[in-house]
Formats: structure tokens, sequence, C-alpha cells
């Protein structure tokens, strides 16, 4: 009778225990109805420019093209896809795209499931999510997004945003200033609109690129208030006609600056002042940019070019493991516009230009690491079309993957084979 009880307990135990999982997963499964993994090892995401705007599309290791299905809707051959990005993971695939509206807003696809869902609310366009740091947990369901000029965290669950750029306080915490906004108050001698912004390691340092009628400037912003109580100020790092970052596992911050120029052009230190001409401590560069325990950031150039310099630096990827940055070579028109002339990589440290590495000439674009560092792919326009390449980091092994027409933003899967 003892041992009939006991088994009667036992079964009532398990039944709760199963229950309450069958609860858990059915709770997961209605916040985020996307289940399944998704082995994207080697896959090459990027958009395809056609008559109709942007489609994502999705090539496989041995170069198979994957398409997303086509919206249900009318007149569905009429939308635009503009971004696309991949989840920290590498399970989804995330874009900007007017699938079921007339503005751009963040979707995700699940290639093996060939579900695409709406993980956004509001009306106004978004950009296409960027998650991280590398190492947060929350880094898997929340992401940057640029909207309206400003910087947004989404949360891909619940489609809910968070304004974190400028800060949303209130306006009293600017009222030493007068009673202008909080953007005018912190930014307005940076920029008129945030472009892009990336945590630096950390979710209390975002270095943020803002766009001005000169160009752009990069900023450093630690959130939240000084011992003082005051709301923190924006650093500026530096301004020139194009600027570019992306960020390494470890935080530190891969910074291109094209065609430099000086904060206040009315005020410029003697120093650069010769017979009357103003003159630049470089015309170009990549830099390491650290941030201090005080909050101030720290420049180290990986690579510089002088003053008068028609020789110049496009887009960069920092490594996987942060040790190496692939760096578009090219010439600069000085008034911001640049043409490529070829594919290099370099270490990821202070002079590591004194130790370049070539992989491809050509007019190269866009590159991207593959997950385990031993691959780049690109960008690479020759004639009227520009495909998408990938090659071995030593320069061998050269493949294309598209065959002819315009593509942009090719991005490798970051999942690491298992």
């Amino acid at each position: 009778m003892k041992k009939a009880t006991q088994i009667r307990f036992l079964i009532g135990f398990l039944l709760i225990v199963g229950l309450l999982y069958g609860y858990k997963v059915l709770k997961n499964v209605t916040d985020d109805p996307d289940p399944g993994e998704f082995t994207s090892v080697g896959y090459v995401a990027a958009l395809e420019m056609t008559k109709q705007g942007g489609r994502v599309v999705l090539f496989d290791e041995n170069g198979k093209r994957i398409e997303p299905n086509k919206p249900a809707k009318d007149g569905s051959s009429q939308w635009e896809d503009r971004e696309v990005s991949w989840s920290v993971d590498g399970q989804r695939i995330f874009m900007s795209s007017t699938r079921e509206s007339d503005s751009f807003l963040v979707y995700r696809w699940n290639p093996d499931r060939q579900d695409i869902s709406k993980r956004a609310i509001g009306s106004r366009s978004q950009s296409a999510p960027w998650f991280g740091p590398f190492d947060d947990p929350d880094a898997k369901k929340l992401g940057l997004i640029q909207s309206g000029g400003q910087i947004l965290e989404i949360n891909i669950k619940t489609g809910t945003t968070k304004q974190i750029l400028p800060p949303a306080v209130d306006e009293t915490a600017a009222a030493e200033e007068g009673r202008r906004g909080t953007m005018e108050v912190l930014y307005g001698k940076f920029g008129e609109s945030f472009v892009k912004a990336r945590y630096a390691g950390n979710k209390n340092d975002l270095v943020a690129i803002m766009l001005n009628d000169e160009g752009q400037t990069a900023i450093l912003h630690r959130l939240g208030f000084n011992n003082e109580g005051q709301l923190n100020r924006p650093i500026e790092i530096f301004r020139g006609k194009k600027v570019a970052i992306d960020v390494a596992p470890d935080g530190r911050v891969a910074m291109m600056v094209r065609n430099m120029t000086f904060p206040d052009q009315a005020n410029i230190p003697s120093e650069f002042i010769k017979d009357g001409k103003v003159t630049k401590p470089f015309e170009s560069g990549i830099f390491v940019i650290t941030i201090g325990e005080d909050g101030f950031p720290k420049a180290d150039a990986i690579a510089v070019l002088p003053f008068g310099s028609e020789e110049s630096f496009g887009d960069i990827a920092v490594s996987p493991d942060g040790s190496k940055i692939a760096v578009v070579v090219g010439v600069s028109d000085g008034m911001g516009g640049f043409t490529p002339s070829g594919l290099m990589t370099m270490p990821f440290e202070t002079n590591g230009g004194g130790s370049p590495s070539p992989v491809i000439g050509g007019q190269i674009s866009s590159p991207s690491w593959s997950s385990d560092g031993k691959k780049l792919t690109y960008l690479k326009t020759e004639g009227s079309d520009t495909d998408v390449f990938v090659i071995g980091v030593d320069g061998s092994g050269e493949r294309k993957l598209t065959s002819g027409g315009t593509y942009a933003m090719p991005q490798f899967s970051p999942q690491v084979a298992k």
C-alpha cells in the first residue's frame, strides 16, 4: 500500500513538472514563435539590387542561392529590402523591409522554415539591427537600430523600442543650457542626426557616427550621470568627410577617418596654420579606439596617411578574434569620394599598418570575415556588375558567389562550427 502511494505521488509530481515545462515552452513560443535551429556556418547574406528594389538573398558554402518567400499581399513585387544583418548566433537573418507597409521595418527570416515575421512596432522606418556587445546574453534579443535620426534599442521578441541616443531624459537635465532640446544641447556641435552606433564592450559606452554639413563626426557617449549628478556629455573622437567604425569582441573600436577635418574651422590651432594655409595632422587614418575607466577615448594609430595624400582608406572590418582588420585601400577625391583599388589585412594594433598583407586587387568594398577568420567575403565591381566574392585571407581561392548584377552588404554568418 505504501509503495503504491509512493508511485502515485511520483507520477503526480512528474505530471506537475511536465505541465510546468509545457507551460514554459508554450509561453516561449507565444512570446517568440520561431522554434528550431538553422545551421549557417559559412553562409553569406547579401542584398541584390533589382529594378523593383533591394532583395535579401542567402548563399550557402557551395554557392547555392536561397531566397525568402515573397510577401503575401497585393502588389508584392513592389516591396523593397534596404539592409540585412545576422543574429549574434547566426540562427536568423534580419532585414529592414517594406514587405507589409510603406515604412522600412525590422523583419526576421528563418531560412530553415522559410518563415518571415515582422519584429517591429510603429510606423517610422528602421535600420536592420546590430546585436551586441558580443558577450552580453541579451544580445540574442536586443539590438541597436537607427530610426528617425536617433539610436534605439529594439526587443525582437516584443517589437518594442527604447530610445538610447539621445538619452531619453527629462528636459530639466539640460536646464543650465536653457530650454533647448536634449539633441541640440548635447550634440548640436557634432551633427544633426545619428547614422550608426555600437556598444564599445559594454552597454554604458557607445561610439556613434553623426551626420553634419561637412561630413561625419565620431563621438563617444558614456550613458548616465557623472559624480555631480549631471548628464554625461558626449566626447568627439574624430571628424572627416567619411567615418566608419567596427567593434572587436573585446570592445576595442576600429575607426576609419577619411579626409580629416577640424572640429571648429574658425579656431584651428596655430600649429596647423603655415604661411597662412591650413594643414592637418593627417589626411586619412585607421585607429584603435579604447575607452578608459574615466570615460575618455584613446586613439592609437594603426595606419595614417599624411596631409595632402590622395591615397586613402575605405571600408573596414575587424576579424572575429580581434587580432586583424580588413581594410579597403584606394584613392580619395578630397571631398569624401573614394575609388577603391584593393583589399588588405593588417594587425589590429598600434602601428599594425606597418605589417600589411595584400589580399586582392580591384574595386573592392564591404569586406566581412568568416566566423573562423580564414575567409573574407566582399563586393567587387567589374564593368557594370558588382558581385559577391569569397576568398581566403591569404589571397587564395577567390570564388564568385553571384553571376552578374548589383549586390550590396555581403555578410558572413557569425555562427561558429560545433
